[in-house]
């Protein structure tokens, strides 16, 4: 026998009821879940591609996660007055210019220019064996009002007329990470070369980094 229908006419939302609740509870997981991804997301600063550039370069080495000011402009004009007294003293004498190369140096605090390459066109900088100078420490929450040597310096910077290259040894990464940033804060165009933590660093005569070899 056919069931009575309802006298009320009401309509049973039951069902409708339990689709709501369940999409509701997927639209909370859904939020909760894109909150968590947000909150844990680390603003990337992108790392420079090196181009040709009419600015100054300021070379900065990064070895043993420690900054060096390398002052590359300065040696280059070392070693091309050494080399001009030399090559007068010697009068064209090959013996007396080897001599002389051997016990001449060019020096800063951190570096040393090695002489003989620079026979062959180039200005080739090495780490000094005899200095106990140590280079710079960058503490990795350092910000552009944190008082240390990088940040000293971006802040004598040009940005106009000059521009950041960091010479980034294989074995110290932490520090570039935080130069790299500070950089970023200063607005300062920026250049980034990594090398081998044993490689010798080449430079032309006039102070240019010669990359790719």
């Amino acid at each position: 026998m056919a069931k009575k229908a309802d006298a009320t006419g009401a309509i049973n939302l039951d069902s409708f009821l339990d689709v709501l609740t369940c999409l509701q509870g997927i639209l909370m997981l859904v939020i909760i879940a894109t909150g968590i991804d947000a909150a844990q997301t680390k603003v990337l600063v992108p790392t420079p591609i090196e181009k040709q550039s009419t600015k100054i370069p300021i070379y900065l080495e990064c070895r043993g996660n420690l900054i060096y000011p390398m002052e590359v402009t300065d040696l280059a004009r070392q070693a091309r007055m050494s080399m001009m007294q030399m090559s007068q003293q010697s009068q064209g004498d090959q013996t007396k210019l080897m001599q002389a190369l051997a016990t001449t140096r060019v020096t800063n605090e951190y570096y040393e220019v090695d002489l003989t390459y620079y026979l062959l066109g180039q200005l080739v900088i090495k780490t000094r064996a005899d200095s106990n100078a140590t280079g710079h420490a960058l503490d990795e929450r350092s910000t552009f009002s944190t008082d240390n040597f990088l940040v000293r310096l971006l802040k004598t910077v040009d940005k106009d007329k000059q521009r950041l290259v960091l010479v980034v040894r294989d074995d110290s990464f932490n520090v570039f990470k935080v130069a790299q940033r500070l950089a970023f804060l200063a607005q300062l165009e920026l250049g980034v070369e990594i090398y081998d933590a044993r490689e010798l660093l080449r430079f032309t005569q006039q102070g240019a980094l010669i990359t790719g070899s």
